[in-house]
């Protein structure tokens, strides 16, 4: 095994699907078998920090990369990477699409605010487009719109994680699913779910068969197999 330390997405990847919530059982299974083995592990998400943290802290897992880069928790600490931004004036303009309405998240998010389109994501995110005039990093995740300060996305949280690890972030390998995952993707050792975004399937490394959790517990054996992080 190659690999010093693995990052994972949560939403679509650690779940059953991209269409769900619910947590994987192989993923799970994957995920603990890998940390017993002595492989650091992360979780990156678009979720808020508290939402992170809490799953998190029953997978045993103690560094985390919330709001799409923001916000990164190591071993207890936070360190926030985004800065402040008029968070009122931007959901105003996102609700005033009339095509998405406001994540329940948001209230405990800083920097990245979500919204969830009720009109077809493409259409919707065309239009939170339009209306902030290119100010803003806007992406959507395959479960929500995200909006936050340019300059900061998962590539930032994992570069911050390789640097406190003291690892080359090629020793780290990355497993996800969609448009925010890709700066991680093409900063570590990048492994796509099966049914990942197009996006993100350019650029990982490698595309697994499986697609979510399934696709995860697959990226996990070739992880221990040794053929990730092996360029």
């Amino acid at each position: 095994m190659k690999c010093r330390a693995l990052v994972a997405d949560i939403d679509g990847t650690l779940t059953l699907s991209r269409d769900t919530y619910e947590l994987s059982l192989e993923a799970l299974t994957a995920l603990r078998r890998i940390r017993h083995l002595g492989v650091r592990v992360a979780l990156a998400t678009a979720n808020g920090l508290d939402y992170a943290l809490s799953i998190a802290r029953y997978l045993g897992v103690n560094a985390v990369i919330a709001e799409n880069g923001c916000m990164v928790s190591l071993e207890g600490k936070v360190h926030e990477l985004c800065q402040a931004f008029p968070r009122q004036e931007v959901v105003e303009a996102v609700l005033s699409t009339g095509l998405a309405r406001e994540s329940e998240q948001n209230r405990c998010r800083k920097y990245d605010l979500a919204f969830y389109p009720t009109a077809e994501p493409d259409a919707a995110l065309s239009a939170v487009r339009s209306r902030l005039g290119g100010s803003y990093r806007v992406e959507y995740s395959g479960y929500a719109i995200h909006v936050r300060p340019r300059g900061v996305d998962k590539g930032t949280g994992l570069a911050f994680l390789c640097k406190a690890w003291g690892l080359p972030c090629g020793l780290v390998a990355v497993v996800g699913d969609s448009e925010v995952d890709v700066p991680m993707l093409r900063l570590g050792w990048g492994i796509a779910v099966g049914n990942a975004d197009e996006e993100a399937k350019r650029a990982a490394r490698l595309t697994v068969e499986g697609p979510s959790g399934l696709g995860f517990a697959e990226a996990v054996d070739i992880i221990i197999d040794g053929v990730a992080c092996s360029d």
